[in-house]
């Protein structure tokens, strides 16, 4: 029997930011060792010759339908489609059926996730118009999730001393407020003047700039008031990237994220893909597009999240204003910025850091993020060669549909492991025995 349960040798590993050649002995769920000659004495041994070995992905902002939604997707599914994408931890978002806007609601969620998942995973809690109570009750959790117009599920908050009691609360526990960036009340005066329209273009009508604009102000300025923490999810424009950028030169404890929809699609595509780029905020303009990877190669992105969104696919190809908003991403989106990497769009280790270390720094996710002696051996390990065309057919997740369906991305994922556990190796999951003595995978929060 060897010292150790798992070696990886050959790989080359990312850590302190750059690549190396090392071997990894994995010992309890955890990195015992990172050394630089070979490791043979070991349970099992892999042989990471040729690939290079990163820290598990880390997606901040995911919805896998739990509860009230398990059709889209659920934790079952939404599981494998993570560990098929090379991510390893999650954090859920509270939009569920019912809305995660209680302490006893966030509970219940817990034991339902708690039995299914195959993967590491933590808990946004929903702030709703009349839930300040319930702030003050909510343990272990990500953030408070502030929904500033309406969207997937039933959650909004459009009562000012609502949102200033929030903001208050966030301060007072020392928790993050992640937000939603858009304005409740240009969203409905644009839908009825345009409720005529009926191509998807519309949406860019009716979620405008200025609706993002106006939210991020009206959040910063509360931010500002009570010196809260606050996260900005899927920037969508560039003047929005522009504000917030304003607001950390000015002091503020600002964030955001950028997710691949908004990289790699604008309203061109919109155009010939219809509702299935469907999204909130509206995917925007080429300027955009192209001002979003400026900010992510210029370090004005703190996070690349993917905002994975199932809805099926008999949905999605709804006319304009039955269709859901909704992208799945969890699938494709560590293959994408590999391949941009490739193509030179971003550096490597950058894209790498802003989708491991940087999501679980922001939130404050214990042993998590880096290869580390000491951190949990949640390891995604690629093959920056491998060329693939994306197929809907080859998706784990429910939705079994992708936008990206039939492009050729060069880089990878070969296999995932959480806490030592090979879970996902060359196309398979491989569901893991011991999942009853698993130890529980929900993340805990430092600081």
């Amino acid at each position: 029997m060897g010292s150790y349960e798992l070696a990886l040798n050959n790989g080359k590993l990312f850590f302190n930011n750059s690549f190396i050649d090392a071997h990894i002995a994995v010992l309890d769920g955890r990195i015992a060792e990172i050394k630089k000659v070979e490791i043979h004495d070991a349970e099992q041994i892999i042989d990471c010759k040729g690939k290079l070995i990163l820290p598990g992905i880390i997606d901040a902002h995911v919805h896998f339908r739990v509860p009230g939604n398990e059709k889209k997707e659920d934790w079952v599914s939404g599981s494998k489609a993570a560990l098929h994408g090379g991510v390893t931890t999650v954090l859920d978002m509270p939009n569920n059926n019912p809305a995660i806007v209680t302490a006893d609601l966030l509970e219940e969620k817990r034991k339902l996730v708690e039995k299914d998942s195959l993967i590491n995973y933590g808990f946004h809690f929903g702030v709703s118009n009349g839930n300040s109570r319930e702030l003050k009750n909510a343990r272990n959790i990500a953030s408070f999730k502030l929904y500033m117009g309406s969207t997937t599920g039933n959650l909004l908050v459009n009562d000012d001393s609502a949102l200033e009691k929030c903001f208050e609360i966030a301060s007072l526990k020392s928790k993050m407020i992640v937000v939603h960036a858009e304005d409740e009340k240009i969203i409905l005066q644009n839908a009825k003047k345009f409720q005529n329209e009926s191509t998807t273009k519309v949406h860019n009508k009716i979620r405008t700039v200025e609706a993002e604009l106006e939210a991020i102000k009206k959040a910063i300025s509360y931010a500002k008031q009570f010196k809260t923490r606050l996260h900005i999810c899927h920037v969508s424009s560039k003047e929005a990237l522009s504000l917030i950028q304003d607001a950390k030169k000015a002091g503020l404890h600002i964030s955001c994220e950028v997710t691949p929809t908004y990289l790699f699609f604008d309203e061109r595509d919109v155009e010939k893909k219809g509702s299935l780029l469907k999204v909130n905020p509206s995917i925007k303009t080429e300027k955009d597009r192209k001002a979003l990877w400026f900010g992510l190669n210029t370090s004005q992105f703190d996070i690349i999240a993917t905002d994975h969104a199932p809805h099926l696919l008999e949905e999605k190809q709804q006319d304009y204003w039955k269709a859901p908003s909704g992208i799945p991403g969890i699938e494709t989106s560590l293959s994408l910025m590999l391949d941009a990497s490739e193509k030179r769009l971003i550096q490597l280790e950058k894209a790498i850091k802003l989708m491991t270390e940087m999501p679980a720094a922001l939130f404050k996710i214990k042993n998590k993020g880096k290869i580390e002696k000491g951190y949990d051996a949640d390891l995604t390990i690629v093959d920056l060669k491998k060329e693939f065309v994306v197929k809907n057919e080859d998706l784990f997740s429910k939705s079994a549909w992708t936008p990206f369906e039939g492009i050729k991305l060069k880089g990878k994922v070969d296999k995932t492991l959480v806490k030592g556990s090979l879970l996902f190796d060359n196309d398979d999951i491989i569901i893991n025995k011991n999942k009853e003595a698993k130890a529980n995978l929900e993340v805990g929060y430092y600081g």
